[in-house]
């Protein structure tokens, strides 16, 4: 499930809710005021990057019984 940003009409509070995509615009109840005057706000996302064709650098490996 994502993660959706909110703005609070009644207070102005911004806040974030692990919802599904289907209710993401369904009224939601804002967690300081308790108003259900809220609107889903542009938020951002992050885009991962594979990592299996950049070099990898680990330190040597001790055993912890040596």
């Amino acid at each position: 499930m994502p993660l959706y940003d909110y703005q609070c009409q009644q207070c102005s509070n911004g806040f974030t809710e692990l919802r599904r995509m289907c209710e993401m615009d369904a009224p939601i109840e804002c967690p300081e005021c308790g108003s259900r005057e809220t609107l889903r706000s542009v938020s951002s996302f992050a885009v991962g990057v594979a990592t299996s064709s950049m070099p990898s650098v680990s330190a040597p490996s001790r055993s912890p019984f040596s």
